[in-house]
């Protein structure tokens, strides 16, 4: 998408490193580049304010749209796109933006986001759910001619059912690089929910239930011991008693 209206300043910037980049963060400055444009177009080195680029971002410019870049102090001015957009994980404050050169009479290799439009028969009088399964596909194209988004008729789509990339028509102008087998969206069916198996089944009727074995008192393991050895023990005799001594002879 083409918007000539767009023109965002930028100055060149003569420092390059961490900390440089550091301080023009400070002064409210976001540091980028700009490479491609075919051979011969060097890489530059560039600056840009952070506001300017925040009020587009929010308008709803989107990484596909094409707007001029105009060098400060010049009267230089390029068709250029963000290629990409360095975030901080945390604050999400913009840190870095790579600009590319674009030629509007050469054909460019963009992501184009899906949308669905319509409620699926499937979801709607079926019970299923609607899944998006590729949410970008990869087309080739003049810059002219790229799309904001590829609108996806779903309305038509039964529970199971499924559009594939061969089932897209973009007309001759554009030509989709994905497989042609490729799910890009479908009306699937929840799982059924798995019925809780009782604690213990009631008794059917007519069927005699198992007669219950009699419990099993465990004897403890020396109490089972001294059992078995009862049988074993013989009574000991009592001992005889010795012969008393014979009285000592009467002393001559």
């Amino acid at each position: 998408m083409i918007q000539d209206n767009i023109v965002v300043e930028v100055e060149r910037r003569h420092e390059t490193g961490k900390n440089a980049a550091n301080r023009l963060r400070a002064a409210d400055l976001i540091p980028a580049v700009i490479y491609g444009g075919g051979k011969g177009m060097e890489t530059l080195a560039l600056k840009v304010q952070r506001k300017t680029l925040v009020n587009l971002l929010r308008k709803g410019m989107h990484e596909n749209t094409i707007f001029k870049l105009h060098l400060k102090g010049t009267d230089m001015q390029r068709h250029v796109m963000i290629r990409d957009m360095a975030v901080d994980p945390v604050s999400r404050a913009l840190l870095h933006v790579d600009f590319v050169r674009v030629l509007l009479d050469k054909k460019l290799r963009v992501a184009v986001p899906v949308e669905c439009e319509g409620i699926a028969v499937g979801v709607k009088n079926e019970g299923g759910l609607l899944n998006v399964v590729t949410h970008d596909l990869e087309v080739e194209c003049l810059p002219a001619d790229i799309p904001a988004s590829i609108k996806i008729d779903v309305s038509h789509l039964h529970a199971r059912e499924a559009v594939r990339v061969a089932d897209l028509k973009l007309g001759d102008r554009i030509r989709l690089l994905e497989a042609p087998d490729r799910v890009v969206v479908h009306v699937g069916m929840p799982r059924a929910e798995e019925v809780p198996v009782a604690a213990a089944a009631a008794p059917v009727e007519g069927v005699a239930e198992a007669p219950t074995e009699p419990e099993v008192i465990k004897k403890g393991k020396k109490e089972t011991e001294e059992a078995a050895a009862e049988p074993a023990k013989a009574e000991k005799p009592a001992k005889a008693e010795k012969p008393a001594k014979a009285e000592k002879k009467e002393k001559k």
